[in-house]
């Protein structure tokens, strides 16, 4: 084998092996319990997840209620704990009907030497009724919502009896996963006036890392409070997508009411959400930690620091973008800078082309042929995840969704059609694509639908532009290696970059995406594949020359 296809698949490997560590859950910590201690958390969700315990379970849920209040009395004083009671009158369901059980919120307060407070939610109801295909009901609730709640109590454990700068609440809400009554009422409270950030704390599955996948809008100033967490799992892509998306938490209430913050949940387990499997046998110790090292040195910054008893201190007026790089490296930039970049980037690469036909590197006919090849290829990318998507639903005997298809059996597949994709081309590339023409033409139009889209996104849904912005900017300057460059070590060093960058990034975007819309969600993978095709392909076929 030549040495230069030894070097680039040493670097596709590394870079995939790294890509992994950058969803990184951290070793929980039963130890020390001057801090967050997992095992102390891992005994409440014990003690929460004995029963299902949703609002059609009166008793375990009740006693469930009664165990969080005595827990939360303990920690921060009974004179700090107030219950709140709503009558099932006040309720309707989704279809206009009046509900037949109350809802009680729990509120804790650890006071600071400002009454502007830092609002932390979890819901204590746990899923009793069947909800879309699949979701069997009568979960236990170790997951959704034991992970919140338990991360509640350790706040309550670890600030109980501290001075603080700033106020911490502590609430716990009812009936969230029939209509999320308890937090649609709590929003309302008098309370809320002195809340300045919001952490909403969920679980969809079980296990991975716990993401930050939604923000309040003109979230500049949230972003950047947010970097006070450790190991990160945030992507902008996914704050984006999820603001179009008709999924809703009790989060939503609260940004109903005007207020800044951040939701987490972790994703992967699906097949345990909403069913009798969210118990405690499936929960994840390294989840659980990754919730309290990112949402802890979020509290102690807020509680410590005097900047935050401004109420209005989060209010913010653009947004930004961002994404996880690897563990600990966390890069966000504004969506105004990114707009620069996204239009300087285009017109860069539109002189640039231009330039490359008139010293006839390429023409205007393989440019042409260039598109309807780079189209085709995302043709072919939606057709084939609609149809292995399809089959695997219909398979699983379960309704096909774009966004949720719930499978046991959807993850080889998955990986299988995403890996034949990229493989596909390559070998097409390799074959067929031969004259230098040709192939700076497709790097070009291929950058150039990258960057366009990043120009679009950048103005209607900024937080995915990133997505784009990445592999176009790698094309100019592949193109710019191919009809400039003439030094043979400098493209080596410059396409390894490249090769390196462009899958640290995609990999595990691809895998989040894949928990966040499931096996339904194929079709989407392979279109943003294809747009990473469009750099790496002639990126490790330049490497191997």
């Amino acid at each position: 084998m030549k040495k230069s296809k030894i070097i680039t698949i040493s670097i596709i490997l590394a870079s995939l092996l790294l890509s992994m560590f950058v969803l990184f859950t951290p070793i929980p910590n039963s130890e020390d319990e001057s801090v967050f201690n997992t095992k102390i958390a891992i005994e409440h969700i014990a003690e929460i997840s004995r029963e299902p315990h949703s609002v059609f379970d009166p008793v375990a849920h009740e006693d469930v209620r009664l165990y969080l209040k005595e827990q939360l009395e303990e920690y921060v004083g009974a004179s700090n704990v107030t219950e709140y009671h709503y009558d099932s009158s006040e309720f309707e369901d989704s279809d206009g009907n009046p509900i037949e059980y109350d809802i009680d919120n729990l509120l804790a307060v650890i006071p600071g030497n400002s009454d502007t407070a830092i609002l932390i939610v979890a819901h204590y109801d746990s899923r009793g009724h069947i909800g879309r295909t699949g979701e069997l009901g009568n979960s236990y609730g170790a997951a959704d919502d034991g992970y919140g709640l338990a991360v509640l109590l350790e706040i309550a454990r670890l600030y109980g009896d501290r001075d603080l700068e700033n106020t911490i609440y502590i609430l716990m809400t009812d009936g969230e996963e029939t209509g999320l009554f308890g937090a649609s009422k709590a929003a309302e409270e008098p309370f809320m006036d002195n809340v300045g950030f919001v952490i909403n704390i969920e679980a969809r599955g079980v296990k991975g890392p716990a993401y930050m996948f939604e923000t309040s809008v003109n979230n500049d100033k949230v972003i950047d409070f947010y970097k006070n967490a450790d190991l990160e799992v945030s992507y902008s892509l996914a704050t984006a997508v999820y603001t179009v998306m008709p999924n809703s938490t009790d989060f939503t209430e609260f940004l109903a009411v005007d207020k800044q913050g951040v939701n987490f949940a972790v994703l992967n387990g699906l097949f345990n959400y909403h069913t009798p499997y969210d118990n405690l046998t499936y929960i994840n110790p390294s989840s659980i930690e990754h919730y309290g090292v990112q949402i802890i040195p979020m509290i102690e910054e807020f509680t410590t620091n005097e900047i935050y008893s401004d109420v209005e201190y989060f209010v913010g007026d653009s947004n930004q973008v961002f994404f996880t790089f690897l563990p600990g490296i966390f890069i966000s930039y504004g969506e105004g800078f990114g707009t620069v970049l996204h239009i300087l980037f285009f017109v860069v690469l539109l002189v640039f082309m231009g330039f490359v036909v008139y010293k006839k590197q390429t023409t205007i006919t393989h440019i042409l042929k260039a598109l309807g090849i780079s189209f085709g290829l995302i043709v072919v990318a939606v057709i084939d995840g609609s149809i292995v998507a399809r089959i695997i639903a219909f398979i699983s005997k379960v309704p096909y969704n774009l966004t949720y298809v719930r499978t046991s059996i959807g993850d080889i597949p998955s990986l299988l059609t995403l890996v034949c994709l990229f493989l596909g081309s390559l070998y097409l590339y390799n074959s067929f694509v031969k004259s230098k023409e040709m192939k700076i033409a497709l790097i070009g139009v291929g950058a150039f639908i990258n960057l366009l889209l990043a120009v679009v996104t950048g103005l209607v849904l900024s937080g995915a532009s990133f997505l784009f912005l990445i592999p176009g900017f790698s094309g100019i300057i592949l193109v710019a290696m191919m009809t400039v460059c003439r030094s043979n070590k400098v493209k080596k060093v410059l396409v390894g970059i490249i090769i390196f960058i462009n899958i640290l990034i995609i990999t595990p975007i691809l895998y989040s995406l894949y928990l966040a819309l499931t096996i339904g969600g194929l079709l989407a993978l392979g279109a943003i594949l294809v747009f990473y095709i469009f750099v790496l392909v002639p990126a490790i076929t330049i490497s191997n020359e």
